[in-house]
């Protein structure tokens, strides 16, 4: 049996139409009626729920389930403040164009301003990031129309382009919790298509590209699909000056770290033409260098929007990168000289600072953990995704690890230190494979609900370095004269441990305080088998 909810059931039956497949749920009353339809489809095996008590942490986890099955993830909230939890997640999802399907439970909207319990302006509450699909209690036909038009256009909106998030608000009125509706109503579902082309790049673009005197290929974060072909046609022709960042997914990132070196130095690369593609970019010296060059940017992906991360976009080509790739790589002259001597330098340059990097250290820094870390990766034969968290974890990481080799997540959509546990987590639940966690202390803390959490996977590893504050601000030039950057700003001055959290969640956990327990931790750590885990190394620097 559903609930008697008209307008809940509406939506529930455009869910299971869209067949949106996955769902997280927060305890509630206002969103009752919602999770108990979820449930109800549930055990018709039409979706899979998941119950997160603590909503940020929640709209995380199906964030991380919505990268693990690159489709539409709910996450349910109830009414007032439980909503406004679930901002960062958006946000995230927002840049990354995830599908992250945000449903909140509302109060009758004229209590809202007269101090009734749990009720607060829910209809906009997630923009600028994704608008609400309003949706209230239907007194006609006409609102049950209405109430259908915006349920699909909603759930239009996640396959819209590259996708991303959507909020549909449903005013929920007492009484409640009559469950006594035995079939969903028919609703009308909307289809969207979007044209495409093989050749989705004007010639004179092509010609710009092609009488340019050093053409890079810049990719940042990209999680939407397989180029790695058509950029290693283009590299292997050597047209264009292949740049991928470690979260590409696409190998080569190793040409990136040794321009971001050059790009400090007198001599420095300067690119007078740059293909844009992908998400968000790691490394801050080859953003600044080519916002202070002249260079013409052309950017490609299938967004609305203009991206112009280094203030020189002259062009924006509305196209799937794939077929726009494939284009290039057949159309572009092949042997560029200026790429060819481009890629050699670099290639000699990266070859010293993996030497330098990968000299014995025998000191708990962070450097030192990670390179160990990586050399153990190196003998694991069963598949992995590498999860980083922001700042100084993804930045030491980028150092080693490859990219293009295995998946290496990140929460780089808005660079912030929350979720980054969580969405692992909720990639965790739903890939095979061992999840690897490499996170700081302070994102680690600050992120520990996603550790209260029934389901949490035996795959998930955590290696936690902890150096009592968040390292970052020690990289931070100047800050280091204030006084207050310890103590108040870094959140540091402070001994904590994860022991204890460990043995909470019933989670294994080993410490590591020296540099002799380093080795046989990693060994155990990345043993297949042996259950979710942390390996707290306390690092001193």
């Amino acid at each position: 049996m559903y609930c008697d909810t008209t307008q809940v059931n509406q939506l529930t039956a455009l869910l299971v139409a869209y067949n949106i497949r996955n769902a997280v749920v927060c305890p509630g009353s206002r969103n009752a009626t919602i999770v108990h339809n979820l449930y109800e489809i549930h055990r018709q095996g039409k979706v899979s729920i998941h119950p997160v008590t603590d909503e940020r942490s929640a709209a995380f986890v199906a964030l991380g389930m919505s990268l693990a099955t690159q489709e539409p993830t709910i996450v349910c909230v109830t009414s007032g403040t439980a909503l406004l939890n679930c901002v960062p997640a958006v946000a995230e999802a927002y840049y990354r164009h995830l599908p992250l399907l945000v449903i909140s439970a509302d109060r009758p909207l004229q209590w809202i301003g007269q101090y009734d319990g749990q009720t607060l302006q829910q209809t906009g509450a997630l923009e600028p990031y994704c608008r609400t699909a309003q949706i209230n209690p239907p007194r006609s036909e006409g609102d049950c129309w209405v109430n259908n038009l915006h349920i699909n256009e909603a759930l239009n909106s996640l396959y819209h382009g590259e996708g991303g998030p959507a909020h549909i608000n449903v005013a929920i009125e007492e009484p409640m919790f009559s469950f006594n509706t035995v079939q969903l109503p028919n609703e009308r579902v909307i289809s969207v298509t979007c044209p495409t082309s093989s050749t989705p790049i004007p010639q004179n673009i092509v010609d710009i590209i092609a009488n340019a005197k050093l053409p890079v290929l810049l990719i940042g974060q990209y999680e939407k699909g397989d180029i790695r072909k058509e950029v290693a046609d283009i590299v292997v022709n050597e047209q264009m000056l292949v740049l991928p960042e470690i979260i590409s997914d696409v190998p080569g990132n190793y040409l990136m770290n040794a321009f971001d070196y050059l790009s400090t130095q007198a001599d420095a690369l300067e690119p007078d033409l740059v293909v844009q593609i992908g998400g968000n970019f790691i490394h801050k010296s080859f953003k600044s260098l080519l916002r202070n060059t002249s260079c013409r940017v052309i950017r490609i992906d299938e967004g609305q929007g203009l991206i112009d991360t280094f203030c020189h976009l002259q062009y924006k080509i509305q196209s799937a990168v794939q077929p726009a790739l494939a284009q290039l790589s057949m159309k572009l002259p092949r042997k560029h000289e200026g790429v060819a001597k481009a890629e050699r330098r670099l290639a000699d340059t990266a070859k010293i600072l993996e030497e330098g990097l990968l000299a014995d250290e025998e000191h708990l820094t962070m450097n030192c953990v990670i390179r160990h870390l990586y050399m153990k990766m190196q003998t694991l034969a069963c598949d992995y995704t590498l999860h980083l968290a922001n700042s100084s974890s993804v930045r030491i990481a980028g150092n080693y690890f490859k990219s293009g080799v295995q998946p290496i997540l990140c929460n780089r959509g808005v660079n912030g230190i929350e979720g980054s546990l969580s969405a692992a987590v909720g990639y965790a639940m739903k890939m095979w494979g061992l999840s690897i966690v490499i996170i700081g202390d302070l994102s680690f803390f600050y992120d520990a609900n996603a550790l209260w959490n029934v389901s949490l996977p035996s795959n998930l590893r955590i290696l936690l370095l902890n150096n009592n504050h968040g390292g970052i601000f020690d990289q931070l030039k100047g800050l280091e004269k204030s006084p207050a950057r310890d103590k108040f700003i870094a959140a540091g001055q402070q001994t904590y441990t994860a022991a204890g959290i460990a043995q909470t969640f019933h989670i294994g956990y080993t410490g590591v305080q020296n540099f002799d327990d380093l080795r046989p931790a990693l060994e155990h750590f990345i043993v297949p088998d042996g259950g979710s885990q942390i390996v707290e190394v306390f690092v001193n620097g």
